[in-house]
C-alpha cells in the first residue's frame, strides 16, 4: 500500500498533471476551441450532427455521462477536498477547461477513424498513428482501468452510502451490483444507452436542484468560499510540506488528477461511447465531448464542493472515504432525508457508472482479439469483481485509478498530438 501510495505521489500525479498541461494547452490554442466562432459552430453541429443508424450525438453524450457522471462528481469531490483542500476545486476546473479541448479530439478521431459505422475508440485512432502494438498497450491498460474506475471506486462509494446510512453489508451491495450489472451488459450498446438516457437526466436533476438549494440556503457565503478555494490553490502553504510539496501541492494534484477521473478527459475511455453515435460529423461528436467535460466538472463537480466547503466538514481531514464525507455535508443542510437522498443517488450514479464502465472494458477486450465473443468472459469476470471492490480500502483504489489514468493519458495524448494532422482546425 506505501508503495502504491509512493508512486502515485511521487511519479504518476505530477506526470499526468504535466501531460494534461501541455497535451490540453497544445490543442486548446491549436483547435482554437474558445473563440467565440468556433463556440458557435460546434455547438450549432451538437444539436444538428447527422445522423445514420446508431444513436444520437446527444444520446452519445448521456452515455458518456453515465461514466463520467455522478461518484466521481460526488465521491471524488469530496476526496479532492478532503485530501487537498479547497485549493483542489480550482484546479479540478482548470483540468475541465483543458480537459474540453482533449475531449474534443478523441471524439473528433473516434468518429474519423472507426470501423464499419460503429466500431472505433481509443485503441482504433491510436493503431492508425502509432501501430497495432500502441493500440493493444492502450487496450490492455484500458481493461485494468475499467475494474478499477468501474468496479472498484463505483462499488465503493455504493457500498460506502448504504452501511452508512442503512447498515446494509458491503458485500451483499457488491453481490447485488454483480446480478443486476450481468442482466444490463449483456444486452450490448443499445441496452446501455436506453438506460442511461432515461435514467441520467432525472438523476442529475434532483441531484441539482438538491445541491442548488442548499447553497442557496448559505448563498451569502459563496464569496468567502470562492475566496478560500483561490486563497489554498496558490497559497504558500499548499505548496509547502517537504519533498511531497517540492514535488507538486497537494491541492494541485488532488484537483487535477481527481478532475481526470471524474470527466477521463485525456484518458480516451469515453471514446467508445462516441464511435456508436450516429454523428458523421467529426466536429458534431467532438462539440458532444467539450460538453461532457465542461458540463460533468464545471457544473456539476462546482455544485457538489459548493455544498461540501459550505458545511462544517468542508475542512481537509485525509480522508478518502469520499461518500461519507459528502452525505455528512449534504445531511448538514437538509437532515436525515438528504442522508437517504444522497445515498440512493450514489448507489444509482454507481450503478449508471458500472455499466458504462463495463462497456468500455468488453469493447477494449473484443479490439484485443477481435472477438466480439470474447466479451462474456471479461462481463462475468467484471461482474464478480463488483464483490471485491464494495469492500476494498478506499485509499487503495484511489491509487490505483490515479496511477492507471496517468499511463493511459500518457499513451492517449500522446499518440494524439503525434496524429494531430489528422485533426482539421474548421473554423
Amino acid at each position: 500500500m506505501y508503495v502504491l501510495e509512493f508512486i502515485n505521489e511521487y511519479v504518476a500525479s505530477p506526470a499526468l498533471v504535466l501531460f494534461m498541461v501541455i497535451s490540453g494547452s497544445f490543442f486548446t490554442v491549436r483547435q482554437r476551441l474558445f473563440t467565440p466562432k468556433k463556440l458557435r459552430y460546434i455547438f450549432s453541429e451538437l444539436k444538428n450532427g447527422k445522423r445514420s443508424d446508431g444513436i444520437s450525438p446527444l444520446s452519445s453524450l448521456s452515455v458518456a455521462l453515465a461514466g463520467t457522471l455522478g461518484v466521481g462528481n460526488v465521491s471524488g469531490v469530496a476526496v479532492a477536498i478532503s485530501v487537498g483542500g479547497a485549493g483542489a476545486v480550482f484546479w479540478m476546473a482548470v483540468s475541465a477547461l483543458l480537459g474540453a479541448a482533449l475531449k474534443y479530439c478523441e471524439a473528433y478521431l473516434t468518429v474519423k477513424t472507426r470501423k464499419d459505422g460503429k466500431k472505433g475508440g481509443a485503441p482504433y485512432y491510436i493503431e492508425k498513428i502509432c501501430g497495432r502494438s500502441a493500440g493493444c498497450v492502450y487496450a490492455s491498460f484500458c481493461v485494468v482501468m475499467s475494474v478499477i474506475s468501474g468496479s472498484f471506486v463505483q462499488m465503493n462509494a455504493a457500498g460506502a452510502a448504504l452501511d452508512m446510512t442503512y447498515g446494509v453489508p458491503k458485500l451483499a451491495c457488491g453481490a447485488v451490483f454483480a446480478v443486476l450489472c450481468a442482466v444490463i451488459v449483456l444486452g450490448g450498446s443499445r441496452r446501455v444507452s436506453a438506460f442511461t438516457s432515461a435514467s441520467m437526466p432525472l438523476f442529475c436533476a434532483v441531484f441539482a436542484a438538491l445541491s442548488v438549494i442548499a447553497v442557496s440556503m448559505r448563498i451569502t457565503e459563496v464569496p468567502a468560499v470562492f475566496a478560500r478555494i483561490f486563497r489554498e490553490a496558490f497559497g504558500f502553504s499548499q505548496v509547502t510540506g517537504g519533498f511531497s510539496g517540492a514535488v507538486i501541492s497537494s491541492a494541485l494534484r488532488q484537483g487535477m488528477t481527481k478532475g481526470v477521473f471524474s470527466h477521463e478527459a485525456g484518458c480516451g475511455t469515453s471514446s467508445f461511447s462516441h464511435a456508436v453515435s450516429s454523428a458523421e460529423s467529426p466536429d458534431a461528436q467532438g462539440a458532444v465531448g467539450m460538453a461532457e467535460a465542461l458540463a460533468d466538472t464545471l457544473v456539476f463537480g462546482t455544485l457538489t464542493a459548493l455544498v461540501i466547503l459550505l458545511s462544517p466538514s468542508g475542512q481537509t481531514s485525509g480522508s478518502y472515504d469520499g461518500a461519507s464525507f459528502a452525505i455528512s455535508a449534504y445531511a448538514y443542510f437538509f437532515g436525515a432525508p438528504a442522508a437517504h437522498i444522497l445515498s440512493c443517488l450514489t448507489v444509482f450514479f454507481a450503478f449508471a457508472a458500472v455499466i458504462c464502465q463495463s462497456y468500455y472494458g468488453g469493447a477494449a477486450v473484443a479490439y484485443l482479439t477481435s472477438n466480439d465473443r470474447a466479451r462474456i468472459p471479461f462481463y462475468i469476470i467484471y461482474c464478480a469483481s463488483l464483490t471485491l471492490g464494495a469492500v476494498v480500502s478506499p485509499s487503495f483504489v484511489w491509487h490505483a485509478s490515479d496511477i492507471v489514468c496517468a499511463v493511459m493519458l500518457f499513451i492517449n495524448c500522446g499518440c494524439m498530438i503525434t496524429g494531430r494532422r489528422l485533426i482539421k482546425n474548421t473554423r
